[in-house]
Parts: structure tokens; C-alpha cells; sequence
């Protein structure tokens, strides 16, 4: 199966996890596409000033990979600047988020998978 992730189907998402603004979400693939232990792959696009609210999961896994932009990440409580071209692991039941805190959009793509 093959999908675009610039051009599959997009939700604009009004305060993500209580972040602030709005960001565009596209939906490459859903649990139902998957056999194995995928949840979803997802491109997010967050204009300048948004964010995804800081929120834990539960027995999942997740990488994040930015494409474009820089901005301020915090895992664990610990907050790191992150950049085009980073890799961000957020482990099972640990607690997240991101900010915008540039003047260009971050562009990341979300992979997930569950430990069931």
C-alpha cells in the first residue's frame, strides 16, 4: 500500500492535547491499515505560535521526525530544542509536548505503535 502524506485526507485540529492554535493534521495511515503494531502515521504541520499540550501516553510508542521548522520540546518534564532533521523517541507512559516557538511552520511526521 502505497499513500502521500502530502496529499492524504487533512483535519485542522483546534488545541491538540490543549495545546494552543490550530494545526493541520494528514492522516497517511489508521490502525485499521495495519496487521502489526502500528496505531498511525501521520504529517503535522504547526504553524508559528502552536503547540501540542503536554500529554502522557499510555503502552504505546512514538517517533517523531521533523522535517522542517525548530521549536521547543519537553519530555519528562526536561525541555529541548528541536530541529529539522531530529529523531524523538516518546516512550510508553511517558508524558510530552511541543511548541512552535519560531516564525516558520514545523512540519514532523508522527509514527505510532502499541506494545500490546
Amino acid at each position: 500500500m502505497i499513500r502521500n502524506f502530502y496529499t492524504c485526507d487533512k483535519e485542522a485540529v483546534e488545541k491538540s492535547h490543549d495545546g494552543e492554535g490550530v494545526i493541520d493534521i494528514y492522516r497517511a495511515f489508521r490502525r485499521k491499515d495495519f496487521k502489526g503494531a502500528w496505531d498511525f502515521a501521520i504529517r503535522v504541520v504547526m504553524p508559528p505560535g502552536t503547540s501540542m499540550g503536554e500529554h502522557t501516553h499510555e503502552d504505546d510508542e512514538e517517533m517523531y521526525i521533523i522535517l522542517k521548522g525548530e521549536g521547543t520540546m519537553s519530555i519528562e518534564g526536561e525541555e529541548r530544542q528541536v530541529t529539522a532533521g531530529d529523531m524523538i523517541v516518546n516512550k510508553p507512559f511517558g508524558t510530552h509536548s511541543l511548541v512552535n516557538t519560531s516564525e516558520n511552520d514545523i512540519e514532523l511526521l508522527i509514527i505510532q505503535a502499541s506494545l500490546k
